[in-house]
């Protein structure tokens, strides 16, 4: 029976985490340049935040586990190169939306207002460089080479709401631009909240790294299996 215990456990345990995937916000981004540009000139300490819409993330078939995020550079616009003193990158499931459709309330200009309960700083360090970019010539797109793997990865569930990046630095200085999108009212699957503490109905074009905690087809299988042959053996000891 201890033996039957144990299996069951072990089957009941293995569908967890999938294979690593990446997959970019706004979708349609993907191959393809954004229509606008967000330039890093910004004063010296400043909080930024940027929502992503949970429609984006519904291909994926549950919820993900976020390890990673990266940014590309404006095709034509040079290089990118930012130095920080400090960071700190959170990421939280949140009530507010990139837009107003379908009676949305869209972020607001308060940022601890937009973080989600289950706001986690997913990342942080000192002083360094932190985009650095040699960028690329136009059409475009520019590589994700700006990748930030995230010490403490954040489980998302887009049922539950928004994705919500929140980035909060000192000592920043440098310049260059991010490849973009933007929207026109009522807005689409971006938005941000930017160093003046102004919504804006577009945001830097992201590609986010994550496993999938979807069970796979195959582990169903063998947990269900597994199961019965518990259940089986139960019911002979039972018999005797």
């Amino acid at each position: 029976m201890k033996r039957a215990v144990i299996v069951a456990v072990v089957l009941f345990l293995a569908p967890t985490l999938a294979s690593a995937n990446t997959l970019v916000v706004p979708n349609a981004q993907a191959t393809t340049t954004g229509n606008a540009t967000v330039g890093l000139t910004s004063p010296a300490s400043f909080e930024y935040q940027e929502d992503f819409g949970a429609g984006q993330f519904l291909s994926v078939g549950g919820p993900l586990l976020i390890t990673q995020i990266s940014f590309r550079a404006a095709p034509g616009s040079g290089a990118v190169n930012i130095d920080v003193s400090s960071f700190n990158i959170y990421l939280s499931t949140s009530s507010y939306f990139p837009n107003t459709i379908g009676s949305h309330m869209l972020i607001t200009s308060s940022y601890a207002a937009n973080e989600g309960a289950d706001n986690t700083l997913v990342l942080s360090g000192g002083a360094g460089t932190f985009f650095s970019s040699p960028g690329c010539t136009t059409p475009g797109p520019c590589a994700f080479d700006m990748v930030f793997n995230l010490t403490t990865p954040f489980l998302y569930d887009p049922t539950k709401g928004t994705l919500l990046m929140d980035a909060q630095f000192s000592g920043w200085s440098g310049g260059g631009s991010l490849d973009a999108e933007g929207f026109r009212f009522p807005g689409g699957s971006v938005a941000q909240v930017d160093s003046s503490d102004t919504v804006g109905l577009f945001g830097p074009i992201v590609q986010f790294g994550y496993t999938s905690v979807v069970p796979e087809p195959g582990s169903m299988t063998l947990l269900a299996s597994g199961l019965a042959a518990i259940s089986c053996f139960i019911r002979r000891k039972l018999g005797r």
